[in-house]
């Protein structure tokens, strides 16, 4: 059988199908051998026409499924997700703003169902924490600008625009509640605007510290064997909260956790962007960010989120005797 043959069977058979299949399920519809099947399918991977991953937790993985179908099942379960949380919320009192903590009873709820009631999408195999902002979504401030940029450049989809489709999923670290998975920050209480960790006094901040470290830990250990890799992007209390909740996580499942804590003051930065000298902080360091979901990649995956950042024309400073400077 010819290789355009091979290819149509293997997409009809995708199209055709009502849910994700496994290797297997899809020699058998398409009615080729593996060895015939395989490369057709990796290509459609690679040309972003099919998902492949742990789509369906009771099937054996990889599992394929065509995007587009897909995407819109990943809308389901993401709107659906955020349904459940709104009921749970709203059996609770509403608490103004300026009184809500991390003991509120709004954010004990929000925490108690991302811990007992949530599942993150079986399709994102990365886990980014990043920090909150005053600016509420979270998704909208500037400093998260900065960081969707990093996430998008290396891997062409935005973490929340492109939430269906982006390998990243994105865990917030907010001050009054702990983990808030990227698709809930519209629900109460992760919507109330509002100071961070770095603005409390250092009694309150000793006092909610642990608590939060806590439950970030927690998030890791009732959803870590979801992700494949792990980072955290966070600076000053918010990546010393981290770094706690990393330890708690290690002492209590008994092994080293491998997750960067970025970003290093000594490492890269941004110098020039275009035209444009990067000021703002998170401006100047989201390449830390895009480096290392880089290096989590495919070699062709690498050289696809290469080739954008190039047309960024982006410099930046490994080290004072280093600067990347890209070819045009």
């Amino acid at each position: 059988m010819n290789r355009n043959e091979v290819r149509y069977r293997v997409i009809a058979a995708l199209l055709q199908a009502g849910e994700p299949l496994t290797l297997t399920q899809l020699v058998d519809q398409c009615g080729i051998p593996e060895g015939e099947v395989f490369p057709i399918l990796r290509e459609l991977v690679y040309e972003n026409r099919v998902v492949q991953g742990h789509l369906l937790p009771d099937k054996l993985a990889p599992q394929y499924c065509w995007k587009a179908r897909w995407e819109k099942e990943a809308q389901r379960r993401a709107v659906s997700s955020e349904q459940r949380l709104r009921a749970v919320i709203g059996s609770v009192e509403t608490v103004p703003g300026y009184k809500l903590d991390v003991d509120s009873e709004p954010a004990l709820a929000f925490y108690g169902y991302v811990m007992d009631g949530y599942q993150p999408p079986k399709d994102k195999r990365f886990l980014v924490f990043l920090q909150c902002s005053v600016r509420r979504p979270f998704s909208s401030s500037p400093s998260h600008a900065s960081m969707r940029r990093a996430i998008s450049v290396a891997t062409d989809y935005d973490p929340r625009k492109d939430f269906e489709s982006c390998p990243v999923h994105v865990v917030v670290l907010a001050s009054k509640i702990g983990p808030v998975p990227y698709e809930l920050e519209d629900v109460y209480p992760a919507n109330v605007r509002g100071g961070g960790v770095r603005h409390l006094s250092g009694e309150h901040y000793a006092r909610v510290k642990p608590i939060l470290a806590g439950r970030m830990a927690q998030y890791l250990l009732a959803h870590g064997s979801n992700y494949e890799r792990f980072a955290t992007f966070t600076r000053g209390r918010y990546a010393e909260v981290m770094k706690e909740a990393r330890r708690i996580a290690a002492d209590r499942c008994g092994e080293t956790l491998d997750i960067a804590v970025l970003p290093d003051l000594g490492g890269p930065r941004i110098v020039r962007m275009g035209q444009s000298t990067p000021r703002q902080y998170w401006a100047r360091h989201w390449i830390q960010l895009y480096l290392e979901i880089v290096s989590w990649l495919e070699p062709a995956q690498q050289a696809q989120a290469e080739a954008r950042l190039r047309a960024m024309r982006v410099d930046y400073r490994e080290s004072d005797a280093f600067s990347y400077r890209p070819s045009l």
